[in-house]
């Protein structure tokens, strides 16, 4: 565990150099982050999700089916006709 002493600091560890990377960065002062946001952004939204309405409308009806289902039964088991009907009184 004794280590070897001192490698450098972050980039520049003694290790070989790096060669033929490039990095590109956009400054944030000269994005336009908001640019037409509420003109062409609703209606992208809408359009986005009703081109998806086919995919996540089974699993929304399924949850709500499954949650009803459930609390039904649960409300049916806690009461008097449940009770007698699981114990059979």
């Amino acid at each position: 565990m004794g280590g070897h002493g001192y490698s450098g600091w972050w980039g520049n560890m003694g290790g070989p150099k790096h060669r033929g990377i490039v990095t590109y960065q956009l400054s944030p002062y000269e994005m336009k982050t908001n640019a037409h946001l509420i003109s062409k952004g609703t209606h992208n939204f809408f359009r986005r999700t009703s081109s998806q309405l086919g995919y996540i409308l089974p699993g929304i009806f399924l949850f709500w089916a499954v949650t009803h289902f459930g609390k039904k039964k649960h409300e049916w088991v806690n009461s008097k006709a449940g009770h007698e009907a699981q114990h059979g009184h």
